[in-house]
């Protein structure tokens, strides 16, 4: 946050420099709070005028305008009142003694005025900066902007100390205290911006709304609405999400585990997994296992073991579908205009039937497979292929992998890595990952990549 002189406004300040929870930074120069512009002297007119601003979004009502707005003829003013006239007359003031209510009836009542302000900016230029104010630029300018600070992960002291600030600039203590003593306490409850109001109204989104994404999308937004919200105050340079597909997508781990198991079992011997079960570089051990079991077992048909194991596995595949919360991942990627693509080890025939048999191969722009490559991961050959394919520099796309070769492999390929670890791989394995999340259900896809976002510089 950094103070702006706008002379003859008090409560001006852009909303770049916050630093997000997930470890990046909002940007400077995308959107500034202030009071009414109707306040600027000549040099501050001028100061608004140079700013060349793409949106400037007044959310006071009809009943506040006293003169015309200093740029109501230019084309990127913009009114959208954010109290509802009509919903308003139900509005019982008795019933909101304090701030704190007031702001949660606010919310409620004007979800329709306040989606058509959200959408304004959304759809403002995305190069030139949005100007957002009302009258003191405290109270409706202040929820608009928690509930767009709240979206891009900015800690909520953080949202509360810039709540905060808005009586300081202002002078409010001071009128406060001229007023006489019997006004005092009243005036109190309707004209500071205590950080406990603002805290109080982002708890109410969380219980009555799930969070300000619910809230966002009872209000009307769509999920590219809500990221190009973001968007605008965080850089996510992210186009495509690659997935692997085994154990990642679905969890063949398991199927392959369980079939492993019961071929073991039916030669009375227990499957040791600790006994290096896994391989390191994504390959097909299967001959290495039967070999295992000859070397176990008397007479040991190979044949008919492996008849049997993929009959017992085929079987566990017929109910398989994707992991928790990827298929919502997958259709919220492609809600986001985003290109989808898979990078898999795997040969093509395995992974194609795999998406075939739960009709989701049209989620996919792109399949790429280990028949296609010389080498396995963590050699990054398969994922500089669908770069390519693609069209996309690494920097552009993030990988989505569960294993840690998974992970070395995209990150030599230049992409961001998210990871989510399939049930036989400890998260500590996985580390080196940008993310590390325990499950696709953890985090909505564009809060996973909010989380991809140049981090922020150290601080002096």
């Amino acid at each position: 946050m950094r103070d702006l002189e706008w002379s003859g406004c008090l409560n001006t300040r852009e909303l770049g420099g916050f630093r997000t929870r997930y470890g990046g930074v909002t940007r400077p120069g995308t959107m500034i709070r202030t009071d009414s512009p109707d306040q600027l002297d000549a040099d501050g007119l001028a100061t608004l005028a140079g700013l060349d601003a793409g949106l400037v979004l007044d959310l006071r009502s009809d009943s506040e305008l006293e003169r015309p707005h200093p740029l109501h003829d230019a084309p990127a003013y913009r009114r959208i009142p954010w109290i509802d006239p009509v919903r308003d007359k139900d509005r019982v003031p008795a019933d909101e003694p304090l701030m704190t209510d007031i702001y949660r009836g606010s919310l409620d009542r004007n979800k329709g005025q306040i989606v058509q302000a959200l959408r304004a900016i959304v759809d403002a230029p995305d190069e030139r900066p949005v100007v957002v104010h009302c009258r003191a630029g405290k109270d409706r300018t202040g929820l608009l902007v928690a509930l767009l600070l709240e979206l891009v992960g900015v800690p909520r002291e953080e949202i509360a100390a810039d709540y905060a600030i808005s009586e300081q600039r202002l002078g409010v203590l001071a009128r406060l205290a001229a007023l006489p003593a019997e006004e005092r306490a009243a005036a109190e409850r309707i004209c500071r911006t205590l950080p406990e109001t603002i805290l109080d109204s982002l708890e109410y989104l969380d219980t009555q709304y799930g969070g300000v994404r619910g809230y966002l999308t009872a209000c009307g937004l769509t999920s590219l609405e809500i990221h190009r919200l973001a968007t605008r105050l965080v850089d996510v340079p992210i186009e495509a999400v690659v997935f692997d597909f085994d154990g990642l997508l679905m969890d063949t781990e398991t199927t392959l585990v369980e079939s492993w198991r019961a071929e073991w079992e039916y030669h009375g011997l227990e499957l040791d997994l600790e006994d290096d079960f896994w391989p390191g570089h994504g390959g097909d051990t299967k001959e290495l296992r039967y070999g295992q079991l000859a070397a176990l077992v008397p007479g040991f048909d190979r044949d008919a073991s492996h008849a049997r194991r993929t009959a017992h596995r085929e079987r566990l595949h017929e109910s398989m579908d994707f992991r928790p919360g990827i298929r919502e991942w997958l259709h919220e990627a492609r809600d986001l205009g985003m290109k989808v693509a898979i990078a898999s080890s795997s040969e093509r025939s395995w992974v194609v039937g795999h998406l075939e048999r739960v009709q989701a191969l049209e989620l996919f722009d792109l399949v790429v497979t280990g028949d296609e490559v010389a080498m396995h991961k963590p050699d990054p050959a398969v994922y500089l292929l669908a770069l390519e394919r693609l069209g996309l520099p690494g920097t552009a796309t993030v990988a989505v992998e569960d294993t840690a070769h998974g992970i070395a492999a995209a990150a030599a390929a230049g992409m961001a890595t998210v990871a989510i670890p399939n049930p036989y791989v400890e998260p500590a394995a996985v580390r080196a990952a940008d993310l590390v999340l325990s499950s696709a259900e953890q985090l909505p896809l564009s809060d996973a990549l909010l989380a991809l976002s140049p981090p922020a510089a150290p601080q002096p």
